[in-house]
Parts: C-alpha cells; structure tokens; sequence
C-alpha cells in the first residue's frame, strides 16, 4: 500500500491516454510458456486501467483511459513484409486479454513499431531465391548459427517468417474453462531474431544532426494525441 496507491495516486489518475510497450519477438524467441505469460501479463494491465466498483482504485483514479495503444517493439528486427503478421499476433494476445479482463468503454488499437529503427531492408539472393533480408550491426556478443559478433560487423540475415494466420501460435484447448496454451509450429522454430546496434547519427552538408529512424512512431503519436493538436 505504501508503493502502489502513491504510484496509481500520483501517476495513472491524471492518465487518459496510455501506450503500453509489448515484446513480442522476445516471447516468440522464449517459447510457449513465454507467451502464455505474456497473454496473462496483459490482461494484468488491462484489468489495473478498469477497477472494479468496490476497488480502492475507484477512489483513487479520477480520469479514464479513453485511448490505449499496444505497441508491439522492435519492429525493425523484422522485414516490413511481416509487420502485419506481428500486429496480427498481438492483437490475437490483447483480444482474449480484453474478454478476460473485460474490458470496456476505451479506444483500443494495436500497431508494429521501433521508436530508432536499427536496421534496413534489403533482397537477398540465397540458393537461387531472393528473399527479404534486414541489415545491421549486431550487439557485441550476440550470437547466430555459431558466429559471435564484435559489434562493429553489419549483417544481412533473414530472421524467419511469421506465420500469416496467428492461431497457427496458439491451440485452443477443447475446454473453454481451461486458459489457452500456445503451442508452436515447426515454423517457429525457424525465427531468430538479434539485437542490433543503433544507428549513427547522419549530419547535412551544414551540420546539422538528422533525427533517429524510426518506424511509426509518427502514427502512434497520431492515435494518441492526435486529436489534441487538430
């Protein structure tokens, strides 16, 4: 009580607009049991936005989140061929997190983003077949099919296809009283992704220092607080 209600009490009652971080690549990267404890680490948050009629959070939150964007990160550790399919599986994660946490009333949307984009596109022809390929620097340590890298070597690598259909992730079990178990693929088993290194800072012919990459961030700020600046 001495941490919690000083921290909804000072921060989240004057919220009306929240932007929650989701790394999904990681949880594909960890597993099912990852995902499993993503699914239940959301519907976690989107309980705390809704207190229940006898919650001491009732007293407490004096506004409403009316607008809630999931975010799922790192989008530039994918091809943009396959940011749709990452945008598909969160929001497959948020929807039953919506229906067991119920909640209600708030604009909800999901989108793939990089706040700095760390890598670009590229085709690369491999075995005879071009295939969409990323590039960038790999953190120093970061590891992939044996090599190690120094963190100052670019890449190309093709980190796998995310499946066009989501359920392909998760199984339904055949009690709806039971909680859902993810259960991957063989083509999961496929996907590797590595952290890379951000870019350098690009200067003008005049010196002055160009802003970061990034992939929309412009449209996340849109949904956000668009409204606001119309």
């Amino acid at each position: 009580s001495h941490i919690v209600r000083p921290f909804f009490r000072n921060h989240f009652a004057r919220l009306d607009r929240q932007i929650v971080l989701v790394d999904v690549l990681h949880a594909l990267n960890a597993g099912p049991h990852a995902i499993a404890d993503l699914e239940v680490a959301l519907s976690e948050v989107l309980s705390a936005f809704r207190p229940g009629r006898r919650s001491w959070l009732s007293t407490i939150l004096s506004r409403r989140i009316d607008r809630l964007l999931f975010a799922a990160t790192k989008a530039d550790h994918l091809h943009s061929s396959d940011h749709d399919k990452l945008e598909a599986i969160l929001k497959r994660l948020v929807a039953r997190a919506e229906e067991r946490a119920r909640f209600k009333g708030a604009e909800v949307d999901v989108l793939a983003m990089a706040a700095v984009r760390a890598t670009r596109e590229a085709m690369v022809k491999h075995r005879g077949e071009e295939l969409p390929a990323i590039l960038g620097t790999p953190l120093p340590g970061e590891r992939l099919n044996g090599d190690c890298y120094d963190g100052n070597t670019e890449i190309a690598m093709f980190p796998g296809d995310l499946p066009e259909d989501p359920e392909l992730i998760f199984r339904q079990d055949e009690s709806k009283s039971e909680p859902v178990r993810p259960s991957f693929q063989s083509a999961q088993s496929e996907l590797q992704f590595l952290r890379f290194r951000p870019p350098e800072l690009d200067t003008t012919a005049e010196g002055m220092t160009l802003s970061l990459p990034h992939i929309r961030l412009d449209r996340a700020l849109e949904f956000l607080i668009g409204d606001r600046l119309a």
